[in-house]
């Protein structure tokens, strides 16, 4: 076997890299994932529910001599059990989409940088001087020249 990171040749039964200390062994997966305990979950209260509204519609037809009251319990019951189960199947969308997003961003260590920048440098710079002249040292080693009167 191989170490996934640094590709070094390591021990079927260790843990982690001698090489580079990652992580060999993935936590198993639990047998049953959330995800699909929803599913079968909201398939269950669904068939549950068709079940008692085709239960109860039958038991309250055959006692009862106005069967406008039991359609409208029957609707009304329908509705209520549509929305439990969208409610239901929305929490699967999310979980199903939290698991895709875990496995297509997986969240590394980034290693440490290759290269060490040095520090910023914070020294002064020199004090502030009188501005030179590029002519400043030739003209002082000059005689000074009259100037002609008019």
């Amino acid at each position: 076997m191989y170490c996934e990171r640094c590709g070094k040749l390591v021990d079927e039964g260790l843990n982690y890299c001698n090489n580079c200390g990652a992580q060999l062994r993935r936590e198993n997966p639990p047998a049953r994932s959330v995800t699909g305990v929803m599913i079968g979950a909201t398939a269950l209260t669904t068939i549950f529910g068709f079940i008692v509204l085709a239960w109860l519609m039958v038991t309250l037809l055959e006692r009862s001599r106005f069967p406008e009251p039991v359609f409208i319990f029957g609707g009304v019951f329908l509705i209520v059990l549509s929305f439990i189960c969208l409610m239901m199947m929305r929490q699967v969308s999310k979980l199903i989409d939290a698991d895709l997003r875990s496995r297509e961003f997986p969240q590394r260590t980034s290693p440490p940088p290759a290269v060490q920048l040095p520090p910023r440098s914070t020294s002064q710079l020199e004090e502030f001087r009188e501005p030179a002249s590029v002519t400043d040292h030739t003209t002082r080693t000059l005689e000074p020249t009259p100037l002609r009167e008019r």
